[in-house]
């Protein structure tokens, strides 16, 4: 029986993450030494990452890809990109290839790549998402107990708000797609916006490829395995930030020192950033997109109720919907400025409520 994976590559941006991604692919080396089937690691080197603390391991299977243009959504791309000319060398095709896309900053097992091989081969969708969880890696300090649990407690909700509209949030930190798929969905759209007259990169390529996956008809599964810890400097750069959602909207930034984050616990009380926080999932892993298109579940009013159920209606009548045809980040700007207007996102605290209780 031919095998669906002919050749799997794991994909790794990185950018000021030296120590991190030295440590990164020593493990995958060694996920693919124990997987026992064609495989190449490709590391995408995106800047500032000071010679990888110390060198590569000099292996056959490793590929070092350099970009000039920062944000992971370019540093992403040309990993794929290099995959493909990778697997066209070899002669396998791009349905036969699959692309595991990885961050930098994590902590996998040593079955990690045999993990994913058996469930792409098992698998009926084309994008697969794994488990990614926060953790104190290398010497970092561990998060405060209320942060992680916190952390913990918002995010719950997703699985709730993913029962109405599907996985449309895909994480960039560990997921696996074909060759195929990802070229026909423009492989990962790195989003920016106009501060001030400048480009800024933002976060969310990797939460925009799952969107116009599931907007062009792409299937999407969760899977139970493998699980991945990734740092969790980004939270303790400012845990109020992420705890209430502003930091996917802030301009992308490298994570070098996280001593200079604000004082914890924060001045603002903790039921408003959890309200804030709240509702911010809601409007990314719910309103966002069925704003977009992507069908529902009919049973989403009779859990909103009559009045909730009505303003999204009228919500979803106000903008109009994201075809091929329409440049992806005008739309994603025009999308999320309408989310969090004012009153858009008081019905996504109103939801959270519902959701919550109180």
């Amino acid at each position: 029986m031919k095998s669906k994976a002919g050749l799997a590559g794991v994909v790794v941006p990185a950018h000021a993450d030296g120590r991190f991604a030295r440590e990164t692919v020593t493990s995958l080396l060694e996920a693919v030494e124990v997987a026992g089937r064609a495989a190449v690691v490709i590391l995408v080197d995106n800047g500032d990452n000071d010679g990888f603390d110390g060198g590569l391991p000099s292996d056959s299977r490793l590929l070092v890809v350099e970009t000039s243009k920062q944000g992971p959504g370019y540093a992403r791309t040309a990993g794929a990109k290099a995959l493909g000319a990778y697997a066209a060398a070899r002669n396998v095709s791009a349905d036969e290839t699959w692309l595991v896309s990885l961050d930098a900053d994590v902590s996998i097992e040593a079955d990690f790549l045999l993990s994913w091989l058996e469930l792409i081969e098992a698998a009926e969708a084309e994008i697969l998402v794994a488990p990614a969880l926060f953790a104190a890696l290398g010497g970092e300090a561990a998060l405060a107990t209320d942060v992680a649990s916190a952390s913990e407690w918002m995010w719950k909700d997703t699985a709730l708000w993913e029962r109405f509209v599907g996985v449309v949030n895909v994480g960039g930190c560990n997921h696996a797609v074909s060759l195929a798929t990802c070229s026909a969905l423009s492989y990962y759209l790195q989003p920016t916006e106009q501060l001030a007259g400048q480009s800024v990169l933002v976060a969310g390529d990797d939460w925009d490829f799952g969107l116009r996956a599931r907007l062009l008809g792409k299937s999407i599964a969760r899977v139970n395995a493998p699980l991945v810890r990734t740092s969790s400097r980004r939270i303790a750069l400012n845990p109020t930030d992420f705890l209430a959602g502003h930091a996917y909207e802030h301009g992308f930034e490298p994570v070098r020192d996280v001593s200079a984050g604000p004082t914890w616990p924060p001045e603002e009380r903790w039921s408003a950033i959890a309200k804030r926080g709240r509702a911010r999932l809601v409007a990314h892993f719910l309103l966002k997109p069925l704003l977009a298109g992507v069908p529902v579940d009919g049973a989403l009013s009779w859990f909103l109720g009559t009045e909730l159920a009505d303003g999204l209606d009228q919500l979803v009548s106000r903008l109009a919907r994201w075809t091929p045809e329409v440049e992806w980040n005008e739309y994603r700007g025009e999308l999320l400025r309408f989310i969090f207007s004012e009153d858009v996102f008081g019905w996504c605290s109103a939801a959270a409520q519902q959701v919550s209780g109180g």
